[in-house]
């Protein structure tokens, strides 16, 4: 008897101490929206499985501090629930002030979390409602060709994964992703409206992948500012049926290669109809570690019938030495002959390291590469750098900065800097074939590429490719603006003129500091006076005039001082001019013909002279041509007579009536009838009846 109550006793024990470390119960919190505790439990699939449907509030599940994952059934799940919408979401989060939370297990060929069809879920790791990371979701399994960490299926929509830690460890097996977007095979909205943001994706073989189906596409996927690194195939996968996705302001990278044949940081499949964005990412150090047949691409693209690919604003810094032989190291590539847009503008490339492998005849090495023949398709590539000092390779196979196996297709291609150096096997560019002569280049390109250049450019660091030194300011890096793209990689306004070129605006091209603007009057000359307080890559400035500020002509230039850091005084006189009211304007031009305009604050009034005077012509000696100006108090008919040394009248000009006010008369000496030495100019004003005003007799100097 005492025998048995010692077993009994021994159970109970055992069942409650193994029921309280399994279920962890009240380590999950069921809460309202607005942070009301509606019910504790054991495990996030319990709390989440508590919310009965059809909802009509937003719920939240809380991981307390006490939560281990112990009672957990891996994969959680959860499943679509009636009701649910924008305002009606189920938010999971670490509790307030839990600095981290782990949910890990270790599940082959499925997930860790498991959105099912489900919608409006929020998946926050922040424990404060800022954008800390306190949550951590991984998948501890190393084998199984879809040993997933998050999936979400079979219509999952409108959901946000944010500020979460994600890892995955199955780099060495072919299939798994970090976060997928699958297949919704009987839910016609695909797994759509979906949001991956601000999260760390560590590991898998693709760090986040879409493969929906085409009857039933993920749509308005949007993966911005997360750090994804690690993977052995690659970053960011849209692998098939992902219509219309924006990849933006994510850092890209590898600590260290993998074994796989096939990298890229970005990888595109043949999406029909696709329209991706791509801009503000920065992809860095992607690699592998195969003996033979790598490819490594910054961003890969299979282009797709009728899809549209805009891919701006990037710094791709691909500097990785490999032992294992490569065919290619690109950092954008794309191929496909179907009927495609493809445009390439504002990136920022680096391509260095040491290279084993490659062909011999074809680039092993590009930033930009075009590989098949594209011939209906559109390829837009404008204002990108690309800087090769890649070395190495097979004998003969080349290292460039733009590449194009074929310049077929229809074509847009320009003001790009494409630059490669350290090898015999370097050429700036490759237009089917290879290229170190710019003019040779362009004669090739025509009538593409007429403004690329061959320059290298000077980055803050082989992985920092913003510019430096005397890249900033560099008017040679002076790009054309792009519909729609107005601002550069870290948001800053881009010259609405004259951008850089690359993905960095460094500093306008066009900078001229205009200190003062002013205006005297002297007779019949407006004496024009300005100051800069600094200059970059000033030519001068065109000196306009106009009478109602609406039609303008130049009245002359001046010169610019290019780039100084001092004040500069300019002066400028307009001389010979008509009673009257003048407005005026600096058209101030830089070394690229960029331009902006500074616009004289008052008018300019030119008054009505007090004296009949004629001025000494101007320029004297002159050859051939020179001009006489005078001054008219009241209306008059003026002759210009000229005579030679020995009194004989060798011009007459003039004849016709003029109004009151500053007048000139253009003479030119030109002809073997003139030659040097003194001549006399006379002019006489007489009025309507041809009385006498006034005469004038006055000495110049012909100088051949």
């Amino acid at each position: 008897m005492k025998r048995n109550f010692y077993k009994i006793l021994l159970v109970m024990v055992i069942s409650v101490f193994t029921g309280t470390a399994l279920s962890q119960a009240n380590s999950v919190e069921l809460r309202s929206g607005s942070s009301v505790l509606i019910s504790s439990h054991s495990s996030i699939q319990e709390a989440y499985n508590a919310i009965t449907a059809p909802i009509s509030q937003a719920y939240q599940i809380w991981i307390t501090s006490g939560y281990t994952g112990a009672s957990e059934i891996i994969p959680i799940t959860f499943t679509a629930k009636d009701g649910a919408g924008s305002s009606n979401t189920i938010t999971l989060r670490p509790a307030p002030g839990v600095t981290l939370a782990s949910v890990t297990g270790t599940i082959s060929n499925n997930a860790i979390l498991v959105l099912d069809g489900a919608d409006y879920i929020i998946i926050d790791g922040s424990a404060s409602g800022d954008t800390s990371k306190n949550l951590i979701i991984e998948n501890l399994i190393t084998t199984g060709s879809t040993s997933n960490t998050i999936n979400l299926i079979n219509g999952a929509t409108n959901n946000v994964i944010k500020n979460c830690t994600v890892k995955n460890n199955t780099q060495g097996v072919a299939g798994p992703r970090g976060i997928l977007f699958g297949t919704a095979a009987n839910n016609p909205e695909g797994n759509s409206n979906n949001s991956i943001l601000n999260c760390i994706i560590d590991g898998s073989r693709s760090s986040i992948a879409s493969s929906g189906t085409a009857a039933n596409p993920n749509q308005n996927l949007l993966i911005k500012d997360n750090i994804i690194y690690n993977f052995s195939f690659t970053g960011i996968w849209l692998l098939s049926a992902a219509p219309s996705c924006i990849i933006e302001n994510n850092l890209i990278y590898q600590t260290n290669g993998y074994a796989s044949t096939g990298v890229s940081g970005i990888n595109v499949g043949s999406v029909p109809g696709q329209n991706l964005t791509i801009r503000n990412n920065k992809i860095i150090g992607i690699n592998s570690t195969s003996a033979s047949g790598i490819t490594v691409r910054g961003m890969t693209f299979t282009g797709s019938a009728g899809a549209t690919y805009e891919i701006y604003n990037n710094f791709i810094s691909l500097t990785q030495s490999m032992t294992g032989a490569a065919t290619m190291y690109y950092g954008i590539y794309f191929a496909g002959s179907s009927r495609y847009n493809m445009n390439i503008y504002y990136n920022t490339i680096n391509i260095a390291g040491t290279h084993t492998g490659g062909t011999a005849g074809a680039p092993v090495s590009a930033g930009i590469y075009k590989a098949s023949t594209n011939d209906t398709t559109a390829i837009n590539i404008k204002n990108n750098i690309m800087v090769n000092t890649r070395t190495g390779g097979t004998a003969g196979a080349y290292h460039t900065g733009l590449g194009l196996a074929t310049a077929a297709g229809t074509l847009d291609i320009d003001y790009n800097v494409s630059y490669a150096t350290g090898s015999s096997d370097s050429y700036h560019a490759y237009w089917a074939a290879p290229y170190n002569d710019l003019a040779a280049y362009k004669t090739a390109a025509s009538p593409q590429e007429q403004h690329t250049i061959f320059k290298n450019t000077e980055f803050v660091s082989p992985t920092d490719l913003h510019l430096t030194g005397s890249s900033i300011g560099d008017a040679e890096l002076a790009g054309i603006p792009v519909q729609g793209i107005t601002t550069d990689i870290d948001g800053n306004l881009r010259d609405a003129s004259s951008p850089y070129r690359g993905a960095d605006e460094a500093g306008s091209p066009v900078p001229v500091e205009l200190a003062s603007f002013s205006a005297s009057v002297n007779g019949s000359t407006v004496e024009l006076t300005w100051i800069t307080a600094t200059e970059l890559n000033n030519s001068g400035f065109e000196v306009q005039r106009s009478r109602d500020k609406n039609n303008w002509s130049a009245a002359g230039f001046v010169k610019g001082n290019g780039t100084v850091s001092e004040p500069v005084i300019y002066r400028y006189q307009d001389a010979g001019l008509e009673a009257g009211k003048y407005y005026y304007r600096l058209k101030q031009i830089d070394l690229t013909g960029s331009f902006e305009y500074h616009n004289l604050s008052a008018e300019v009034n030119v008054g009505v002279p007090s004296e009949f005077t004629v001025y000494q012509n101007y320029p004297n000696p002159f050859n051939p041509a020179t001009k006489i100006a005078f001054a008219l108090p009241a209306d008059a008919r003026v002759t210009l007579e000229i005579f030679d040394i020995l009194g004989s009248r060798v011009m007459t000009s003039g004849g016709e009536e003029l109004t009151a006010g500053y007048h000139s008369f253009d003479v030119n000496l030109a002809g073997s009838s003139f030659s040097s030495g003194t001549y006399i100019y006379r002019l006489t004003a007489a009025d309507n009846s041809g009385k006498s005003l006034f005469t004038k007799t006055m000495k110049m100097s012909l100088l051949k």
